[in-house]
């Protein structure tokens, strides 16, 4: 695959013998037609289309989240989805083909230079609630983080394979208090948490606050 510099007509679109043209974020590509190949697939290459099936359908519904987190704007053609699908077919699924499976703790949302927050945990132990706790120790002189970065705090319901975010605390709040639907008493839950610069300037590094069951 080529790109070129479009030319007085504009870019080219569609097929021209065994050429075809595309574009994508104003860069023309050519590229030439597939060949057939008459040839089974190896068991590794097998490996690899399910790995990326896996990480697309985990990750399209936080595809909006990723841009945030791999700060989308700023990497102009690797967008974020594609760092969040990357990192996700390398070090989120584990096991051997067939038999595949998730490693919830190595999902990476964000990739940043703030500081992460210090004792990160997640529990419920009251009905319908789902209580995030950290510690707000970072020093008011520091430029890697500040007492009012927004947290996003992503909830998988692995029970219903449904996600929810929650952008309502900052830094400085040290805990932050969720009540969920009392249909989801019994569920499984997923949790990711990272900080976002007040202007939406930096983020820091995602982590994984644990998995709990809805009281």
């Amino acid at each position: 695959m080529a790109t070129y510099k479009q030319g007085v007509n504009g870019a080219f679109s569609g097929k021209a013998g065994s050429v075809v043209g595309s574009n994508w974020r104003s860069i023309g590509y050519l590229r030439g037609l597939s060949r057939f190949k008459n040839k089974s697939n190896s068991p590794k290459q097998a490996a690899q289309r399910m790995r990326f099936g896996m990480a697309v359908s985990f990750l399209q519904p936080m595809k909006s989240l990723l841009r945030i987190g791999f700060n989308d704007r700023a990497r102009g053609r690797n967008t974020g989805f594609n760092q969040g699908l990357r990192r996700f077919v390398n070090q989120a699924v584990v096991g051997e083909y067939p038999d595949l499976q998730i490693d919830y703790s190595q999902v990476s949302l964000s990739r940043g230079a703030l500081e992460k927050l210090i004792g990160l945990s997640a529990v419920s132990d009251t009905p319908n609630m789902v209580a995030i706790h950290w510690a707000n120790l970072h020093d008011p002189a520091s430029e890697s983080a500040f007492a009012d970065d927004q947290l996003i705090v992503v909830l998988y319901n692995r029970t219903e394979d449904i996600f929810t975010s929650n952008r309502s605390a900052v830094r400085q709040d040290e805990t932050l208090q969720l009540e969920l639907p009392s249909a989801f008493v019994g569920h499984e839950f997923h949790i990711w948490v990272f900080a976002r610069h007040r202007e939406g300037v930096e983020v820091s590094t995602s982590q994984y606050a644990g998995t709990v069951v809805l009281a």
